[in-house]
């Protein structure tokens, strides 16, 4: 029996736009349109997901598996009840934002955007399903580059 049904992002994820920066340097991550780009005594998410709302990296897609800063250059997806945050989070990244970007000086990704686009969503129980997977294969593909560059150090 297939689970599946057509649906918004807007149905499974809120976004949010980013917020300034705070000026005090911290411990939190702050995520803007292409990753990490400093760390503040603060957090406006407890843990999630930054895209790259502006600039050459908008349709980025980040996750944080601890407190951090969205900053106004990202814009924060966060998971209703229906949805499982780690397979939100991949489900973003095979989405290809950059190419629904507008502008071309300076692209910018929307929550309009976001918000209407058409997937098809299988129920929780298989998202996290799906999400488990991908997460132990990117675990692997982690362990094996410090494996890798472990071994690159000792033949050094």
């Amino acid at each position: 029996m297939n689970d599946w049904k057509e649906c918004t992002l807007s149905d499974i994820i809120i976004f949010k736009n980013g917020k300034k920066k705070p000026d005090t340097e911290g411990t939190f991550p702050v995520y803007g349109g292409n990753g990490i780009l400093g760390y503040v005594n603060d957090y406006n998410l407890s843990k999630g997901i930054a895209i790259g709302r502006v600039g050459v990296y908008c349709g980025s897609v980040y996750y944080s598996r601890k407190e951090c800063w969205i900053s106004d250059n990202a814009i924060q997806a966060i998971n209703r009840d229906n949805s499982d945050l780690i397979y939100d989070y991949y489900l973003l990244k095979s989405l290809r934002l950059n190419e629904r970007r507008i502008g071309t000086s300076q692209p910018l990704l929307t929550q309009e955007i976001l918000n209407r686009i058409v997937i098809n969503c299988p129920d929780i129980m298989q998202q996290r399903k799906i999400a488990a997977v991908l997460s132990a294969i990117d675990n692997k593909i982690e362990l094996n580059t410090a494996i890798n560059e472990n071994l690159r150090l000792q033949a050094a």
